[in-house]
C-alpha cells in the first residue's frame, strides 16, 4: 500500500466504484494484464467484502445507539 492510498473506498458500497478504484490502482502502478491473477483478484474482493460488512455493522451501531439515546433521553 502506497501513501497515496484513498482508503475513503472502504465505506463505498458500490461494485462499480471498486471496479474503477481497482482499474485506477493498476493502471497507477503500472501494472499489465499478466500481472493481474487469482492471487490479486482474491485480495481486492476480500477487501471489497469486509468494507461492505464493517460499513453495513457502522450503520447499523450508529442506528441503534441513537436509538438508544432517544428512549434514554
Amino acid at each position: 500500500m502506497t501513501d497515496d492510498y484513498d482508503k475513503s473506498i472502504h465505506s463505498n458500497r458500490d461494485a462499480r466504484a471498486w471496479a474503477k478504484f481497482f482499474v485506477d490502482t493498476v493502471t497507477k502502478r503500472g501494472l499489465r494484464i499478466e500481472d493481474i491473477d487469482e492471487e490479486l483478484m482474491t485480495g481486492w474482493f476480500a477487501n471489497a467484502m469486509v468494507a461492505m460488512y464493517d460499513s453495513l455493522k457502522r450503520e447499523i451501531l450508529e442506528t441503534l445507539d441513537a436509538k438508544w439515546n432517544e428512549e434514554n433521553k
